[in-house]
Formats: C-alpha cells, sequence, structure tokens
C-alpha cells in the first residue's frame, strides 16, 4: 500500500503533468492552412491617419483589379470596418 505522502506526492505529478499539457496547447502557435490551389490575389493593406481625425483608415490595393478601397471604422465599440471609397487606378493615373 502507498502512504498517504506517496498518494499527495503522485496527485501533484499528475497535476503538474496536466498542467504541462495545458500550458503546451495554449501557448502553441496557431497553424495557417494556405489555399490549396490557384495563385493568391495581388493585395496589400496598409493604414493611415485620417486628416484631421482620431482614427485610422484601411487601405486596401487590388493588384489584379487595379483598385484602391478605403475602409474606416464603423462605430467605436465595434471592430467592423465600413467602406467608404475606392478609386480605379488605371483612370487615375491616365492609363
Amino acid at each position: 500500500m502507498l502512504s498517504k505522502r506517496g498518494i499527495i506526492a503522485a496527485l501533484v505529478g499528475l497535476n503538474l503533468l496536466l498542467l504541462a499539457a495545458l500550458l503546451s496547447d495554449v501557448f502553441a502557435l496557431p497553424t495557417a492552412y494556405a489555399q490549396a490551389g490557384g495563385r493568391g490575389g495581388a493585395v496589400a493593406c496598409l493604414t493611415a491617419k485620417a486628416a484631421g481625425q482620431s482614427y485610422d483608415v484601411l487601405y486596401v490595393l487590388d493588384g489584379n483589379s487595379k483598385r484602391l478601397h478605403a475602409f474606416v471604422p464603423a462605430s467605436v465599440q465595434t471592430r467592423k470596418y465600413r467602406p467608404v471609397g475606392m478609386r480605379e487606378l488605371d483612370k487615375d493615373l491616365g492609363k
């Protein structure tokens, strides 16, 4: 028979093992799975401070369609963005 001290030591060891398993799962980097077929789009994103405003504007450049899209926060409470405009780069650059 195991003594009381032996049972407590076994339970402490089991708890440490479970804690290590939990922490290894929590701190593991997420896996990104890329699209299997086809070529990715030519998209670039950047932010810039709006003139006279306290928020940033998110600009998305779509290289395939040659368009520049602009998005601003929909409200302060949400993390959603709303589109505010789009430019045709071929027309703007005279091509």
